[in-house]
């Protein structure tokens, strides 16, 4: 049959990974907030060296924009679906 050959696409999103931030990570970020973004609410990491970077939130999570984020007791999850890339997910 055809189908056994061929990429399927578009399928549902699964954790495959799901860690909590290590003492590295945890060591280099000031604070952490929820923003609002393109696709719905990131995590805001302002860094101590400067600068911000951010990682979408859960579509699990039920804080809202402005809300502090702990990072301590924050997990980093990684998605996958068959023909994406894997995607990164704060659940808080």
């Amino acid at each position: 049959m055809i189908f056994q050959t061929l990429q399927v696409y578009g399928g549902n999103w699964q954790v495959v990974n799901s860690r909590n931030f290590d003492s590295e990570e945890i060591a280099a970020v000031a604070k952490a907030e929820v923003v609002a973004s393109e696709y719905g609410k990131s995590v805001c990491f302002f860094m101590k060296g400067g600068g911000m970077t951010y990682i979408p939130l859960s579509t699990q999570s039920s804080l809202t924009v402005g809300d502090a984020v702990d990072i301590n007791t924050a997990k980093l999850l990684t998605l996958h679906r068959d023909g994406s890339a894997d995607i990164n997910r704060v659940e808080a």
